[in-house]
């Protein structure tokens, strides 16, 4: 077993041992709403509602890893990192570690572009949870995913993201160019951003609307019922099916629709904040 830390997440690579791997993914089914995963891999995030079963997992995750390295300081580490999300690989011996080319551009000295060439769930997922708080545009179509930044914490973690050789066991390399960077980082604050973000706000917003059926007019009330309605009809377990192509359209539908609400209230929450 392999175990890579970064900002916020914790790695652990299973390699030839599918027993293990499925006993862990059966348990993390069961118990955590908040994840994404495939056959071979997952990604649990951090949920503030289930705390008492993520340290259970663990405790779990730290107990195996104990029996099978016999690292004892690191199966304590496992056992404490609370505030991370969790990814679970399984490396077969006939695999090697996935290699991610991730091109970064920035447009108008202000949003941050990933070009991955084609659509990637995971990454998608952990930038989104990465960035929380953040607009966060995933084009599944062009495979790219465009970064709004919100304040001066938008750089560092994006600095932060750039100095990673490894995300949740796969190898990454971000081709950039510095000098583009550095300028990006001493104009952030600049009126220019500040004009792009307030378009760049109004376009997502429409797009939200858009996703939970609404017009940009409609009340948050309308809101609601339409993503209610939503959820109930995309969650992954409605079609019956825990593998295929139908449950991962669900599953993404299912978390367009989240992260559409999830904006929306955010925004009526400060425009009320505002008219208080």
């Amino acid at each position: 077993m392999h175990l890579s830390l970064s900002h916020d997440m914790l790695a652990l690579t299973i390699q030839e041992d599918s027993k293990t791997f499925y006993f862990l993914q059966n348990i993390a089914d069961k118990n955590f709403q908040k994840k994404i995963g495939r056959k071979d891999k997952m990604i649990i995030f951090k949920e503030q509602d289930e705390l008492v079963q993520r340290r259970y997992f663990l405790k779990l995750i730290s107990k195996i890893y104990l029996r099978k390295t016999g690292n004892v300081e690191q199966a304590r580490i496992i056992e404490n990192t609370i505030d991370k999300s969790i990814k679970i690989s399984l490396l077969k011996s006939n695999q090697v570690l996935q290699k991610m080319s991730i091109n970064l551009s920035i447009e108008d000295n202000y949003a941050v572009v990933f070009y991955m060439g084609s659509h990637n769930t995971l990454f998608a997922s952990y930038l989104k949870s990465y960035f929380k708080d953040h607009l966060v545009r995933i084009r599944p179509k062009n495979g790219t995913i465009t970064l709004y930044p919100n304040s001066d914490i938008t750089v560092r973690l994006l600095e932060k993201l750039l100095a990673q050789k490894e995300l949740f066991g796969c190898f990454v390399e971000f081709s950039y160019s510095m000098d583009d960077f550095l300028a990006y980082k001493k104009s952030f604050v600049s009126k220019r951003a500040k004009r792009s973000r307030h378009n760049a706000l109004f376009s997502l917003l429409e797009e939200y609307f858009g996703v939970l059926g609404c017009k940009m007019e409609d009340s948050f009330d309308m809101i609601r019922s339409n993503y209610l309605t939503l959820v109930k009809k995309y969650h992954p377990d409605s079609c019956g099916l825990y593998d295929g192509d139908l449950h991962v359209k669900y599953v993404a539908k299912f978390q367009e629709v989240q992260n559409a609400y999830e904006m929306l209230k955010m925004h009526f929450r400060h425009a009320d904040a505002k008219s208080a």
